[in-house]
């Protein structure tokens, strides 16, 4: 149960409908003190739009409402159909970016060590307020995965060039 699952873990992934988060935080229980990854866009039920955007996103309100957790932003950005073909590419050198935000640098730390588990870059993207940014660029990536060419088995990366 999700009460279960809280109870034990030091940190959760945060992977429901947006419409379900209330129904499945009461289920949780306490939440104080626990790393809080979040992976849930804030759409509508229909899922055409976004409900929360420009001033605030999902992650910043599911902060105000467990404020005693500390919540990072991540696994949003690439389609869940890629998962487990990264990870298993995991040994290769170059491996696909994934951006993750959050306000307390440990929990970010733990985020960045999950992400990198699963086979990706880590890419700290700065403050929990970023997900403002991340959370529709989540949106262009379901747009190229599964409407665009090639299939949901979408991954991105970023590349510094320069100094």
């Amino acid at each position: 149960t999700p009460s279960e699952a809280a109870k034990e873990a030091d940190a959760l992934l945060l992977a429901v409908h947006w419409s379900r988060i209330d129904d499945v935080l009461k289920q949780a229980g306490d939440l104080s003190g626990k790393v809080v990854v979040t992976c849930s866009l804030p759409m509508d039920t229909g899922n055409t739009k976004l409900i929360v955007a420009n001033t605030s996103s999902g992650a910043e309100e599911l902060a105000k409402t467990i404020r005693k957790a500390r919540v990072v932003c991540a696994f949003n950005t690439v389609p869940s159909e890629v998962l487990f073909g990264v990870y298993e590419a995991k040994r290769k050198a170059s491996r696909p970016s994934l951006v993750y935000c959050g306000d307390d640098e440990r929990a970010k730390g733990v985020a960045a060590e999950l992400i990198r588990d699963a086979g990706f870059d880590p890419v700290d993207a700065g403050s929990l307020r970023i997900a403002r940014y991340t959370e529709p660029f989540a949106l262009l990536v379901g747009q190229l995965a599964y409407e665009g060419e090639g299939g949901p088995e979408l991954a991105y990366r970023f590349e510094r060039f320069g100094e």
